[in-house]
């Protein structure tokens, strides 16, 4: 095994995808943190970057309105980064399509492209696009010498070519999104003509020459994110017209599956229900050795959308597992988390450790971190048994977009339960969530969005197995607290978030619970076993929740959530919580 020679990439926490980002970069990476990531083992981290933004054209005049602002400060954040031995990648996402009733079009109808969800693509057979992908990349990276590299998303995420939304290869998809946007009319009649994947290959290629000719030594990364929509898995063909001197990126997870109470579910995420790789990934990565072309790992080392409101998942067994994996299959480097996830935790140091380190044992690693992290040999004991059964708990995980995305489980502990709420649509669990006038959360039910494509009985039989596994560690944890006498407190905050995380898990059970006994007090009348078990159910929230509101006042940094930038688990809302349902028991 070798050790990742290539990028291996992180993110600051505290930079946000939806604000200032490159503007506010200087900021957002204190040198605090990019010392202690390049300690760890990471030679890079990223930022999100929109060309027509930061670089002017003379092409689109109307481009580069934010240049002043950002490429100074871009500048700033390179020189700065240096100083640790630190790379800034840049995501790229181009040529950002525009809405139809923007005032761009007026001027350069001409380079309209496909329009999807009221946004029309920036044509990229047009040759004022091609222009603008090649001149502003170039542009870019002579502006801001020293730049890492760049990494592209070409398919999903935001409308850009003319094929990013459309899947000219197939009409039916899982999900209802993708079927309409495959069923609308194609409206590009440049396009219309060509392959998918000769579209994205000359992007990736006019980019790639732009950032090359700027700098050799500039690394572009492309990411077969959601490359099923331009091409069925796994892309041959696009993959044979990329660039020979592109790094090629693909999901380690993506396209895998797990078995959870004898069911088989696919994962179409990032997860640590799945340790990886997967088929998906292995076709990848076989064509990339083919061509002799560099191949990276998208990975989570923190956290994932499976639950993001903690400062990581503790399931160090499955990513140490993972990391040695990748190093058996002699990968280039890794981008070890999306928006969020990037946090220095145990996580990322067993990940760093184990990056530069071929030799480590996955194992030897964890121990390794868990020493240092905790302090001497017997309290790590404990902490590493815990983690084992955490490790093993996590593999029964009910995986679904639906859940991950839409589902409680983020802030089941602050969610309100209501005699008198009603239907309510989806909430997706990754922005801020929905407030009523005081600021309280607007729940109601709508168990269909979020524990589909399963029953909620499955659900809660699957989170039921989970909480088993995950108590016996922390059962290990409150013994070793008795032992090292509550004085570690490193050591009880990972005693707090286990049991916090706990909590969560129970009160997603509850809370399904809580709709079919509503449904059974409903139609039966407000008297008999339907309220008394309501009343019970109430009255056992109030008691995790308590619970929970001790922990969350003592760890100020449980219950974010980061991408949505918004606090989802504090004291008030589990105070308001609690007081409801203090209320619904007197009305039962």
């Amino acid at each position: 095994m070798k050790p990742f020679d290539g990028p291996r990439i992180i993110r600051s926490p505290w930079s946000d995808f939806y604000g200032r980002e490159i503007e506010d970069s200087p900021e957002t990476h204190p040198e605090s943190y990019l010392r202690e990531v390049a300690a760890e083992g990471f030679n890079s981290v990223w930022v999100h970057a929109i060309l027509r933004d930061i670089v002017s054209s003379d092409i689109f005049p109307e481009f580069g309105k934010k240049e002043k602002e950002e490429i100074p400060a871009l500048n700033r954040l390179v020189e700065k980064a240096g100083k640790y031995g630190l790379k800034v990648f840049l995501y790229l996402c181009e040529p950002r399509g525009f809405p139809s009733n923007d005032p761009f079009w007026k001027e350069n109808g001409n380079v309209r492209g496909h329009l999807s969800a009221g946004t029309h693509a920036l044509c990229s057979s047009t040759r004022g696009v091609k222009d603008f992908l090649f001149q502003s990349s170039y542009s870019l990276f002579r502006k801001v010498p020293g730049l890492g590299g760049a990494f592209m998303i070409t398919a999903s995420e935001f409308h850009t070519h003319c094929y990013s939304h459309y899947p000219k290869w197939q009409k039916l998809f899982a999900d209802s999104p993708m079927t309409n946007r495959a069923k609308a009319r194609f409206c590009c009649e440049r396009c219309a003509a060509r392959d998918p994947s000769g579209v994205v290959a000359e992007i990736v290629a006019l980019v790639n020459s732009g950032i090359k000719a700027a700098d050799p030594r500039a690394e572009t990364i492309v990411w077969n994110w959601s490359w099923y929509i331009i091409e069925p898995d796994p892309q041959r063909k696009l993959v044979s017209l990329l660039p020979d001197d592109i790094i090629l990126m693909a999901d380690f997870e993506r396209g895998g599956e797990i078995k959870v109470l004898d069911k088989k579910i696919p994962v179409d995420e990032y997860s640590f229900a799945f340790t990886g790789p997967s088929k998906r990934f292995k076709d990848i990565l076989s064509q990339a050795r083919a061509r002799k072309m560099k191949i990276m790992a998208k990975i989570q080392l923190g956290t994932t959308h499976e639950l993001v409101t903690v400062p990581y998942i503790p399931v160090p067994y499955i990513l140490a597992e993972k990391i040695s994996r990748m190093r058996k299959a002699e990968l280039d480097g890794y981008l070890g988390c999306w928006i969020f996830g990037g946090d220095t935790t145990v996580m990322s140091r067993i990940a760093g450790k184990m990056s530069v380190n071929p030799t480590l044992s996955a194992s030897k690693a964890v121990e390794e971190v868990a020493i240092g992290e905790f302090g001497d040999e017997k309290t790590a004991g404990y902490v590493t048994r815990a983690w084992k059964h955490f490790s093993k708990a996590w593999k029964n995980y009910p995986f679904s977009i639906p859940f991950l995305y839409n589902s409680p489980v983020n802030y089941s502990t602050a969610y309100p339960l209501s005699l008198e709420t009603g239907k309510t649509g989806v909430i997706p669990s990754w922005r801020p969530l929905p407030r009523d006038k005081n600021g309280q959360l607007a729940v109601g039910e709508n168990l269909e969005t979020w524990t589909a494509p399963f029953t909620p009985a499955f659900v809660s039989e699957v989170f039921i197995k989970l909480l088993e596994e995950w108590n016996k560690g922390v059962e290990i944890l409150e013994e070793g607290k008795l032992w090292t006498g509550g004085k570690n407190k490193r050591y009880n905050k990972e005693l707090d978030m286990a049991v916090h995380i706990a909590l969560l898990v129970e009160s997603t059970v509850d809370i399904i619970t809580f709709y079919r006994l509503l449904g059974l007090y409903r139609k039966n009348g407000k008297i008999g076993k339907s309220a008394n078990d309501l009343r019970s159910l109430f009255e056992k929230q109030i008691s995790l929740s308590k619970k929970d509101r001790e922990i969350i006042s003592r760890n100020k940094d449980f219950g974010y959530h980061p991408e949505a930038h918004e606090f989802f688990v504090t004291p008030e809302a589990l105070d308001y919580k609690i007081e409801m349902l203090e209320k619904q028991i007197e009305a039962l």
